[in-house]
């Protein structure tokens, strides 16, 4: 019931539910139940590091959107400038 939980999650991209599975990791009744669950766990591993590397790539672009966003903004007069 775990692994087609975890099946699931993982075709869905559901990273949510995925830590929720994980936090309940169950005892194995055999090997190949065993095996199953590692080739899943690293294939949940790849689509979390593809999940940072898009959220670094957003927040980059962001980034990028904001120094635009201040280099079309007309320079505020300092109130140190003194016109005599």
């Amino acid at each position: 019931m775990w692994l087609a939980k975890l099946k699931k999650a993982l075709i869905l991209e559901d990273i949510e539910s995925i830590s929720i599975l994980l936090d309940e990791t169950p005892q194995f009744e055999n090997i190949a139940q065993m095996e199953e669950a590692s080739y899943l766990l690293m294939q949940v591993k790849a689509l979390i590091e593809k999940d940072k590397i898009q959220t670094a790539q957003i927040l980059q672009q962001i980034k990028n959107n904001l120094n635009f966003l201040k280099s079309t903004q007309p320079e505020a007069p300092s109130s140190l400038n003194l016109k005599f």
